[in-house]
């Protein structure tokens, strides 16, 4: 009887995934709708109150991710509104986290100017620039893979992620 309420009780606990994976489900997502869809799945149950302000910036890109494959404009719009309110929530609330800074640059580095979401590229940048060193090493090599191909930073600004 013990057992099948233990087991009963683990259906209902969703485990968080590891930032790790979470990294490598963002940069996947935005290539393919099979894994933007698996990488919202994965983050589905995760509101707005979660008190890891990393994890919600990524569940709000995986939204920002469904709207980009979406086919309604109403759907899309509403879906992009959706994610990038969450996104900047969870900066309101954490505004020195690194990685929450990382995926809104990222966003906005990445949306039709028509969005008006791209407002914070500068302020962004900078703050990536200025932190960096600090960063685990993990997270380090995530910037660093981002910035070597993004066109928002100059080659002299890229110097800063060696």
């Amino acid at each position: 009887m013990k057992l099948a309420s233990l087991c009963f009780l683990l259906l209902f606990i969703n485990p968080v995934p590891e930032l790790s994976t979470l990294r490598a489900h963002y940069v996947s997502a935005a290539t393919s709708q099979v894994s933007a869809d698996a990488f919202y799945k994965t983050l589905e149950n995760i509101n707005e109150n979660h008190d890891n302000h990393t994890i919600l910036a990524y569940k709000a890109a995986s939204i920002v991710l469904l709207a980009k494959y979406e086919s309604g404009l109403f759907s899309k719009t509403r879906l992009f509104n959706r994610g990038t309110s969450l996104l900047e929530l969870a900066i309101k609330k954490a505004p020195d986290n690194y990685e929450a800074r990382l995926i809104r640059l990222n966003i906005q580095d990445n949306v039709p100017w028509i969005t008006g979401y791209t407002g914070d590229i500068k302020e962004d940048k900078a703050f990536l620039i200025k932190n960096y060193a600090s960063q685990p090493d993990d997270l380090k090599a995530f910037t660093k893979a981002y910035i070597m191909q993004c066109d928002a930073f100059k080659a002299k600004e890229k110097i800063a992620f060696n």
